[in-house]
């Protein structure tokens, strides 16, 4: 099932990302989560999601969960080590793409 898309941020870089099963152990990559549905266009971005690749961090699966609730039904991962570029490639992506859902529009208490 893995195939490379690149996606295109505001700053016009393409940041390559993998579609992974949903139901693989994605959520355990630290990166970025793109979460899509398939339209005449291409992909409709629902929801940009930051993978910390902490084991029991559920802010992805609970991204995922909201998302499919708009009609998500793939999910692309890019693997990304530091949490700075993470940061800069989220902000480049949300600024650049009009997701459905942004960031900032769940938050889930996590322990540090």
């Amino acid at each position: 099932m893995e195939s490379s898309v690149s996606f295109r941020g505001a700053t016009g870089r393409a940041w390559s990302f993998k579609r992974v099963e949903a139901a693989s152990a994605w959520a355990r990559i630290p990166g970025i989560a793109i979460f899509a549905a398939r339209d005449s266009f291409g992909w409709r971005i629902i929801k940009l999601v930051e993978l910390t690749g902490r084991e029991h961090d559920v802010r992805p699966l609970w991204a995922l969960a909201n998302a499919e609730r708009y009609g998500a039904e793939t999910v692309f991962v890019s693997m990304e080590l530091k949490a700075g570029h993470r940061a800069a490639m989220m902000a480049d992506l949300e600024a650049g793409l009009s997701p459905v859902l942004n960031a900032q529009e769940m938050s889930v208490a996590i322990a540090a």
